[in-house]
Order: C-alpha cells, then sequence, then structure tokens
C-alpha cells in the first residue's frame, strides 16, 4: 500500500469569519425548498414531490415548524432549527414509506382538516377562497405534525392548545388573524360531524392587526407606473393600471375582459356582469384609454395578454408580472404599492371629484355600505374633500378652491 501523500494543512477560518450560506440540497436538508423574497431573505418548505409524496401530506410544510421565520439563513441559530425539522420529517417520511409507523387514530386532526376540505361547505367556495384557506390548512398540519403525540384527537383539543398554536403568529398579526379563522372552521366540522359540541376557538379573542398605512394610488403613481411597465415591455399591465385607475373593477373580473364582450370598441365603453352584485354595468371610459385599448385588442382573444405566453393573465402571473414592474417602478422614485389597492383608490379619487356614493358605487360595483366604509378608511381627512365641501356650502369659490389645491 503506497504511503498517504503529506497534505498541507490548512488555516482554520477565524471565529468572525462569516459562515457561508448553506446550499438547499447539501445542507438545509433533502425536500428543502426556498423562495426569495424581494427584501432578500427566504421562505422554506419542506416539499415532497407530488409523485412520492403520500396523500394525506400538505404539499407545503414551513420550516421552521415552531417559532420565528425570518427567513435569515444568515441566522445559524435559524438555519439549525430548519435543519432539524427537515430531518424529522424526511424520516417519518421515510418511515411511512416502509409502513413502520402505526396509522394514525380516526379521529385525528388530519383526518379533521381532510373531511373539512371534502365538505360540501369547502367545495362550494370558490377557488380563490380555497387556495387562500389552503395556506392556513399547511400551517395547522405542520403543527399538528409536532403534537404529541402526532395528529392529536380534536375531540381533546383545548383552548390552552389552540392559543399554543396561535402564539406561533405572535410576530405576524395577519397570519394570526387567518390562521385563527381556518382553525375555527376545522373544528366547527368536528361539530358538524358529532365529535364534539363546542369550538375552543369561539372564545379567543385577538387584538386588531394594526391598519396598514396601505397607500391610495395618486396620479403621479399611476404615471410612473405606467412608464416602468412600458419600459419593461409590458403594456398589458400599463393598460390595466389605467383601467383600474378610471373604472376600479375587480381584478379577477378585468382578467377576462374581452374585445367585443365586455369592451365595445365601437362605443368605447366597457359592459359585463359583475359577478359580485350580479348585474350589468355599463361605463365609460376617457378617450386616451379607448385609443390604447383599440391597439390591444387587435387579433386577440382576451384584452390583457401576457406579453411572454400570449395568453391571459393568470392570478398568479398577474401578481408575478406586477412585482417585476413594480420593482422598475421604485427605481423611477415611485412608492411601492399594491395592484389591487388601485381598486379603492378609484373610490376615493371618484369622492374627491365630489361623486355622491350611489356614483361611486355604480362605477365600481361595490355596495353602497363598502363604500362608505372604503371612504371612512381611507379617506377620513382629505384636503380635496374639504375644499369641495367648502364650495358647496359657498363659503369658498370653485376657482379659489382649485387653486389652493
Amino acid at each position: 500500500m503506497p504511503p498517504r501523500p503529506n497534505l498541507p494543512i490548512l488555516p482554520q477560518p477565524r471565529e468572525c469569519e462569516r459562515t457561508p450560506m448553506p446550499s438547499v440540497k447539501l445542507e438545509l436538508g433533502r425536500y428543502v425548498t426556498l423562495r426569495k423574497r424581494a427584501d432578500g431573505t427566504f421562505r422554506v418548505f419542506f416539499q415532497v414531490p407530488a409523485r412520492l409524496r403520500p396523500s394525506d401530506w400538505p404539499s407545503l410544510i414551513p420550516l421552521p415548524i415552531q417559532g420565528a421565520r425570518h427567513g435569515d439563513l444568515a441566522d445559524a441559530e435559524e438555519v439549525k432549527r430548519v435543519q432539524a425539522d427537515a430531518r424529522m420529517l424526511y424520516e417519518r417520511l421515510q418511515a411511512g414509506r416502509a409502513g413502520r409507523p402505526a396509522q394514525p387514530p380516526t379521529r385525528s386532526l388530519r383526518t379533521l382538516v381532510r373531511a373539512w376540505q371534502a365538505s360540501s361547505a369547502y367545495k362550494d367556495l370558490r377557488p380563490r377562497s380555497q387556495k387562500h384557506y389552503s395556506t392556513y390548512v399547511n400551517h395547522i398540519l405542520a403543527w399538528s405534525e409536532t403534537c404529541e403525540p402526532q395528529h392529536p384527537d380534536p375531540t381533546r383539543l383545548t383552548r390552552a392548545d389552540i392559543e399554543g398554536f396561535l402564539g406561533l403568529f405572535d410576530e405576524q398579526p395577519t397570519t394570526k388573524k387567518h390562521a385563527r379563522k381556518t382553525m375555527r372552521l376545522v373544528l366547527d366540522q368536528a361539530i358538524a360531524l358529532g365529535w364534539r359540541t363546542d369550538n375552543p376557538v369561539a372564545g379567543i379573542r385577538l387584538k386588531k392587526a394594526p391598519r396598514s398605512a396601505a397607500g391610495v394610488w395618486e396620479q403621479a403613481d399611476v404615471d410612473l407606473y405606467v412608464a416602468a411597465a412600458e419600459a419593461l415591455g409590458y403594456r398589458s399591465i400599463a393598460l390595466i393600471v389605467l383601467l383600474e385607475w378610471e373604472i376600479g373593477q375587480r381584478l379577477g373580473d378585468v382578467r377576462g375582459f374581452r374585445p367585443g364582450a365586455e369592451y365595445d370598441q365601437a362605443a368605447g365603453v366597457f359592459r359585463f356582469w359583475q359577478e359580485k352584485t350580479q348585474s350589468y354595468v355599463t361605463i365609460e371610459v376617457s378617450k386616451r384609454l379607448r385609443e390604447l385599448l383599440d391597439a390591444a385588442a387587435e387579433d386577440t382573444l382576451f384584452l390583457f395578454r401576457n406579453e411572454r405566453t400570449g395568453k391571459a393573465y393568470t392570478e398568479e402571473r398577474l401578481s408575478k408580472t406586477f412585482g417585476w414592474v413594480r420593482v422598475a417602478a421604485i427605481k423611477l422614485g415611485a412608492r411601492s404599492l399594491l395592484l389591487r389597492w388601485l381598486r379603492h383608490s378609484c373610490v376615493v379619487q371618484l369622492a374627491r371629484a365630489e361623486c355622491e356614493v350611489p356614483e361611486i358605487a355604480a362605477i365600481t360595483g361595490h355596495s353602497h355600505a363598502s363604500v362608505a366604509k372604503m371612504l371612512d378608511v381611507y379617506l377620513p381627512r382629505d384636503s380635496q374633500v374639504a375644499h369641495n365641501a367648502q364650495v358647496k356650502r359657498g363659503l369658498v369659490s370653485r376657482r379659489r378652491a382649485r387653486a389652493a389645491s
């Protein structure tokens, strides 16, 4: 046997040197996937491919399962928790494939969740609502995996157990609110099945999540986002922003607008069935927007098509594409805004233009109560509205009010 060569002794890294970011496959664990956020942190999931995933496993399990999830992979403590949970889940997956663990009891939190998802109440929900709830179902199932015993009997869950689950989201008040609602619906299913007579979630009250400083779009914002969309080659996004600014419709309806159907090119109006109000509405748009829409409507089935795919936007694709536009708009000096905020922003702009609640509702499709509530939230004190009120009282001339604004 030949002698081993003398290898050089490499210097050991100093304690102050930063540990390199772990790779997904080699260090975080098998089946761990990352989704990068805009701020550079990551959403971390245990995601087993569909062909290998047991039917009773959720498609995504957030990691780490317990505690705060900051997504900072430079944080050695958080990486350690991710690795431990990923290793535990992988071992359970392998054990399940080998048939080693005992079958969970008939009455388990996991079987209750599946029963709820198979119920007519759940199936009657819109696909968008089902997708929304699936996010929080994954949180519930991930927590259920860590309980002792795993997937506890829902008839034995107490208020303290639920509060412990909700405590995982103390730093995420909005997630906590939705997780509570989803758990309440799941345990309502236990009542419907005759498994228990009460719902321990019912007595839990949460502090109201702080209202987002969410913004109202202004004309300057619209101009910057339209310019960014045009620069990226996404005229479809520019048109959606302009259309929402003028008529404030539900994005789910807007994605399906078609020339010759919802959009009447000859008359320059939109006429469509509003799903929420269950009624037809006809709305005129500006000459500038009509010209842009007419150009986009040539030889196409849908009015707004993704330039990359040539197809109508799905909800996910629209969100992702607008995200790219937002990054470009911010570089131009725009504020960080969400596309869906254009709907309530249209309500605010109409109010500033001295429209009454019934007039606003006729354009946007909101109920009168919804319009009033939006104005109460987004327009408690607005200079333009104050000037309009003084004009109507005869205290200020319209010319002076315009000059002041």
